[in-house]
């Protein structure tokens, strides 16, 4: 059984500039380094929190470790060849990462995050569940559907998912999952990249037709495949308060406000990767870690002026929802017996 939890992170070099700086400002070399720099963020938020050092899975250990010589560093061969004109090339390098786990020791427990994450708390009472091989996602289709919309979604899930298994009657409810956040041991991840091998090809013929282009496309497919035909369970990270996705910034779908993230062992910050790489970040305890953190999500206007407000509204709103509703069974004498079948 599984025992031994570790944290990796991907970080693939591409030699074409134009295909790299999802997030970051600068020069070439300026934005290798952030990203290097990010790694060695994550990688001192997990030590500050009692957790193993970080694993960078890598192309380029040289050219990493020129940049923070204390990163562990672990070469793998990449062999997924994507086009480089579909968006975000080298992230479906993941597919390798998920392959490279599969030949790892069923004892070992491996967490894949995203170099833009932070561990902002010890560990969650719910990690020590994952002992027996629990694979875990992060789920985050509530997004998803409010940013694209719940037909568009699963529509194009069906189409990859149908052509890639030869599957014609497969309904997709739109789970999207396996970005930042995903865990498991050797078997999982054999199961995984083995469905992820399958539908590879026929989302790289179908790429312009989809929404969206990247792993998340071919990984939320893949588990949702394995979810509904290998009745593979899975357990979400988000509802466990392992992590959460914050956006300092506009969002297509309705965000918390930045205190409900605080409580969760990690935080995913896509639009802070030059904050992250920075020297603002004072590692030397958590709490002023935290401190570093806050400062600078509320010097930015977008985080004060549009998102706390607009979410500020609406959980009042749900808030009183609950309360009509509670009050509407209460006097009408539902839900205070129990239900008799």
């Amino acid at each position: 059984m599984p025992a031994k939890i570790s944290y990796y992170t991907l970080l693939f070099i591409n030699e074409d500039s134009s295909k790299l700086g999802n997030g970051v400002s600068g020069t070439y070399s300026e934005k290798i380094a952030k990203y290097v720099k990010c790694c060695s963020s994550l990688n001192k938020s997990l030590v500050l929190n009692g957790q193993t050092k970080l694993k960078v899975i890598t192309n380029n250990s040289d050219l990493i470790k020129k940049i923070d010589s204390e990163l562990e560093c672990i070469e793998i061969k990449f062999a997924t060849n994507v086009d480089p004109s579909i968006p975000f090339a080298s992230a479906h390098c993941k597919l390798d990462v998920f392959n490279y786990f599969s030949t790892l020791s069923e004892k070992d427990y491996s967490i894949l995050l995203d170099s833009d994450v932070l561990c902002i708390n010890s560990e969650a009472k719910i990690l020590k569940r994952f002992s027996s091989g629990l694979p875990v996602i992060y789920d985050i289709t509530d997004q998803q559907f409010q940013g694209c919309g719940t037909e568009r979604v699963c529509k194009d899930k069906e189409l990859i998912v149908r052509k890639s298994f030869n599957d014609e009657n497969f309904i997709s409810s739109g789970i999207w999952a396996g970005g930042e956040f995903i865990g498991g041991s050797a078997s999982f991840y054999k199961a995984l990249y083995s469905a992820c091998k399958k539908i590879l090809p026929v989302y790289i013929s179908n790429h312009e037709k989809l929404f969206h282009n990247g792993d998340e496309m071919i990984v939320s497919c893949a588990l949702e495949y394995l979810i509904q035909k290998k009745k593979i369970f899975v357990f979400d990270a988000g509802i466990s308060g392992l992590i959460g996705r914050y956006y300092d910034s506009s969002t297509n779908h309705v965000q918390h406000i930045w205190k409900y993230f605080k409580t969760n062992m990690f935080v995913h910050l896509p639009m802070d990767k030059d904050f992250l790489s920075s020297e603002k970040i004072d590692f030397s305890d958590c709490e002023k870690m935290i401190c570093s953190l806050e400062t600078e999500l509320q010097n930015k206007k977008t985080f004060i002026e549009a998102t706390v407000r607009a979410d500020r509204v609406l959980q009042k709103l749900i808030k009183a929802f609950y309360k009509i509703r509670a009050f509407i069974k209460k006097m009408t004498g539902h839900g205070n017996a129990p239900v008799e079948y």
